[in-house]
């Protein structure tokens, strides 16, 4: 069992955290939490990699953790996965040493007995199960660590975590640098997992999944919550009104009461005054929430040519790999398309291609003559690390206080504008890139993985500016959460090429059917249009159809 007690931490005379306590047992508990709240600080007190400045932290007998950041190590992916069986490995050698001097006394029985009970006639196999579900070959890990992705690097520490059996796993945004149909396998993990889970993620679709209880990290404070994140949200939302009707009825009263104490002060009610004066005193005025809400409002241009973007036998290989295969992609004004499919297939590769960062090796690329294209790419190198925000906003032709306004509204406030962009976490390097996408018009967005390390609230603010915005997107995301609620139509890259639909070979029940998926695209779009009419025109005459589309739809989900 974990219980964190009391844990009090700052850094520079700021305060990150203030008084936290957990517990858990057998629980799946997630922090939640803005980028920069404290959440991984935390983890890393919990399993040791920090002091606190006080507070006690009682740790279960085994842990297994997963760090944001995984290091690029030298020892290859098994040598790592196997850590995670090092107490089998080290019986396993005693017993050969002591098999090799044909000594088979007590001592080689209760190693044997050890064995069988940790599991060491099965943990070869399961290793090897765990590596096909996570879709690792034994050539990949073999490879250093160093020589990996990000995405095969921490499904290795995944399965190091996982096999080790501890009483407690800990992950700190595990679905990162995953793909969907990883996330969905490591859902099936953790959902079987018999010990505690303490989690930090922004991934509402996998929290939802998995949470049994909520932890809220704000202002250096945690504050639990029973169910997933919706239910958290229902109750928080709820909370926050109750909480703001409170605070108005006291303001009232006391404004009430100091009306009376002036106009009855000097008077014959003197007394009755002072006496009030006294009791008001006492009153606590419940606190107002700060709420840092950050401002994405994506500038949509001119209506743009109606064939936005053409793609014919499109190809690329790399040292002798094909990574495209003759793509063929068309994209009309207003479209909605996202594009998933494994790590490492190509999703970057074609959208670079197709704003013009790389160029194929063979193939053609229209695009219209009109079309404004902006591109949200999944890496923040783009950014000049030795800049400041403030000298990148300066660039971008803003005025110093219309620059610092403006950075403000990504909640990057006073100090925080001189800092290089090397000092800023992954999530406001993000949060960063999103503020220039927002300075320029355009009328098609290319954005590659854009929810990668961004909060929830930021990540459902730019859902909504995504939602309003008028032009065409195509996207590569594996957030599920984004995907439904912004793509019309999804493709999936696979085997060099573009196939329609979510394609899931390892999970038959989320197979996409082709033309079902067809048909649920083409209503999606007339839903979207008749919406947008009814808007703009307030033609009555479409809100029957469009009541009809929308039970098809949900007839069909």
């Amino acid at each position: 069992m974990l219980i964190v007690s009391n844990i009090h931490y700052s850094i520079q005379g700021r305060t990150i955290l203030k008084d936290v306590s957990i517990t858990l047992d057998k629980e799946k508990k997630f922090i939640v939490g803005t980028n920069g709240s404290g959440k991984t600080t935390l983890l890393d007190i919990i399993v040791g990699l920090k002091l606190p400045d006080y507070g006690i932290v009682k740790r279960p007998n085994s842990i297994g953790y997963v760090p944001q950041e995984i290091k690029a190590i030298e020892k290859t992916g098994m040598e790592v996965i196997e850590e995670g069986v090092s107490q089998i490995k080290e019986i396993e050698q005693m017993i050969e040493e002591l098999e090799s001097v044909g000594d088979f006394s007590e001592d080689y029985s209760f190693l044997m007995e050890e064995y069988e009970h940790l599991g060491g006639y099965t943990y070869r196999s399961e290793i090897l199960s765990m590596l096909s579900d996570f879709d690792l070959d034994e050539k990949t890990v073999s490879k250093p660590m160093s020589a990996m992705s990000g995405g095969e690097r921490t499904k290795c520490l995944i399965i190091k975590a996982i096999i080790s059996k501890p009483e407690l796993l800990i992950l700190d945004e595990p679905t990162n640098n995953l793909d969907i149909e990883t996330i969905e396998m490591l859902e099936k993990y953790l959902a079987q997992f018999k010990g505690g889970l303490l989690i930090v993620s922004h991934d509402k679709t996998f929290i939802n999944k998995l949470a049994t209880h909520i932890l809220y990290l704000e202002d250096g404070v945690i504050k639990e919550y029973p169910g997933n994140y919706d239910k958290f949200i229902k109750i928080k939302t709820i909370e926050d009104e109750t909480l703001k009707n409170e605070r108005k009825q006291i303001l009232l009263y006391l404004d009430k009461q100091r009306k009376f104490i002036e106009k009855f002060r000097y008077g014959t009610r003197s007394k009755q005054a002072l006496s009030r004066e006294k009791m008001i005193e006492k009153i606590i005025v419940p606190e107002e929430k700060s709420q840092k809400e950050i401002k994405i409002n994506i500038e949509s241009g001119d209506i743009g040519s109606f064939k936005v973007l053409e793609l014919k036998s499109v190809s690329k290989s790399y040292n002798g790999k094909t990574i495209l295969k003759n793509i063929n992609l068309s994209i009309t004004r207003g479209e909605r398309i996202a594009i998933v499919g494994k790590n490492g297939v190509g999703k970057t590769t074609l959208l670079k291609i197709i704003t013009g960062t790389e160029t194929p090796d063979a193939g053609l690329i229209y695009i219209g003559p009109s079309v404004e294209m902006r591109y949200f790419p999944q890496d923040e190198f783009v950014l000049n690390l030795e800049d400041t925000l403030l000298n990148l906003m300066l660039k971008e032709g803003l005025e110093v206080s219309v620059a610092r306004n403006y950075l403000s509204e990504f909640d990057f406030t006073g100090e925080d504008v001189f800092k290089k962009v090397s000092e800023l976490s992954g999530g406001e390097k993000r949060r960063l890139l999103l503020a220039k996408l927002n300075l320029v018009s355009s009328n098609f967005l290319v954005l590659d993985e854009p929810t990668n390390h961004l909060d929830i609230e930021t990540t459902e603010a730019l859902i909504e500016a995504l939602k309003n915005y008028k032009g065409t997107i195509l996207l590569v995301s594996h957030d599920r959460y984004l995907i439904k609620n912004i793509s019309q139509k999804v493709l999936t890259l696979e085997n060099s090429t573009l196939i329609e639909g979510i394609q899931n070979p390892k999970t038959k029940d989320k197979k996409v059917d082709a033309q079902k998926q067809k048909e649920i695209n083409k209503i999606k779009a007339r839903i979207q249009y008749l919406e947008k009419l009814l808007k703009e025109t307030g033609n009555k005459k479409k809100e029957e159809e469009l009541r009809i589309l929308k039970k098809k739809l949900e007839r069909l989900k």
